[in-house]
């Protein structure tokens, strides 16, 4: 089965949320150029346009991905990026550390103290960490269905249920070769976390929080500004 980042990135051109992010984007650069840093890492950077707004913003940015796919399209774009983890880059690297749509929502409750603890470790004292988040009513009342998507040589499928505090997203693309067509499919796992964990924090003090509504009728992400301690 296909690495569930890389089959994203097979898929991501299919999905169509290009408007939702840039707008997700824009608000990220209006609260960077308020905190006054210049160096940042985007951690799950993706297709690297993020990155990209950072550079012509003159900011001293890269970025890193776990998908081969989304480094090589964000090279593309003339940017910073790698497969680097955030244990390669050495401590008190950034001032900033940014992870935009969804990053922290693939990270497990399990995982996601030692996740803040490896961002905390590339960011000097005071240092800011951003973030955002899906709110129940980004799961509940939009995450939660099926998508189907026909476009010229490729077909997908999106069917994904929120249960538990977590949304299972099982993903079917076929894509025609020749008179056959191929048949990928994977899933990806998100977990809600609510901002009472983040309020508890040891490592980062909450700073503020801003909903944002990107595809319902009321927020479905909320944007958190963090500063370590």
């Amino acid at each position: 089965m296909i690495n569930p980042l890389d089959l994203y990135a097979k898929i991501e051109s299919l999905i169509g949320f290009d408007a939702q992010y840039e707008k997700l984007y824009q608000i990220y650069l209006q609260l960077l150029h308020t905190l006054h840093v210049k160096t940042i890492l985007d951690v799950g950077c993706g297709n690297g346009t993020f990155l990209k707004h950072l550079q012509n913003e003159q900011f001293n940015a890269c970025g890193i991905d776990r998908s081969a796919a989304m480094v090589e399209r964000s090279l593309a774009l003339g940017v910073n990026a790698s497969t680097k983890e955030l244990e390669e880059f050495d401590e008190a690297s950034f001032e900033c550390v940014v992870a935009i749509a969804d990053v922290l929502n693939y990270i497990s409750p399990t995982e996601i103290e030692a996740f803040l603890e490896a961002v905390a470790r590339v960011l000097p004292k005071e240092g800011y960490f951003i973030c955002d988040v899906n709110t129940l009513y980004g799961f509940e009342g939009v995450a939660d269905g099926v998508m189907c998507q026909d476009k010229a040589n490729q077909f997908l499928c999106v069917d994904a249920t929120f249960s538990n505090k977590e949304l299972l997203t099982k993903i079917v693309l076929f894509e025609k070769e020749g008179d056959l067509y191929r048949k990928v499919e994977g899933s990806i796992t998100q977990y809600f976390h609510p901002l009472s964990f983040f309020k508890k924090l040891k490592i980062f003090k909450l700073c503020s929080t801003k909903p944002v509504t990107l595809f319902g009728d009321e927020p479905d992400k909320t944007i958190l500004i963090l500063q370590k301690r």
